[in-house]
């Protein structure tokens, strides 16, 4: 009997998340789990783009979500590496939010993540991703350094 069924890995397009990707890969084999890989377009981030480029928020929109595309793509054939049932999802939110969100609604029994978070001034007032997640997720929650 699997222990983690199902694993959600939330990823940026960071070192650390492909490192959490390669880690949540090998438990999932090891446990026969399948994995979602969820990419959160953070909208406070989306809106500060938009006040300081001269582009409109349908071409910044685009812009982010097929680099998301581009990097999930990526950390997918990573994970695939590994012969398991992997699945792919972007959403737009707050992330630690639509991260939570995700891991309820498809049932993840396990969340895998690299130090995933806001950097600079941000990160002190409002804490990183990771922190929140951890905060109040009601499932496990593993941090890859």
């Amino acid at each position: 009997m699997a222990l983690f069924r199902r694993i959600l890995v939330p990823v940026d397009n960071s070192p650390y998340s492909l490192d959490a990707v390669k880690l949540a890969a090998q438990l999932a084999k090891i446990h026969r789990s399948e994995i979602k890989l969820l990419h959160v377009l953070d909208t406070s981030v989306f809106e500060q783009l938009v006040r300081f480029s001269s582009k409109d928020k349908k071409t910044i929109r685009e812009a982010l979500y097929q680099e998301a595309c581009g990097f999930l793509a990526d950390m997918k054939q990573e994970a695939q590496k590994e012969a398991i049932p992997i699945e792919v999802a972007i959403t737009q939110g707050t992330p630690h939010e639509e991260i939570l969100a995700e891991a309820d609604t498809w049932g993840a029994e396990l969340i895998v993540m690299g130090k995933l978070g806001r950097r600079g001034v941000r990160s002190i007032l409002l804490g990183s991703v990771a922190e929140r997640v951890i905060e109040f997720s009601e499932i496990p929650v593993l941090i890859v350094k």
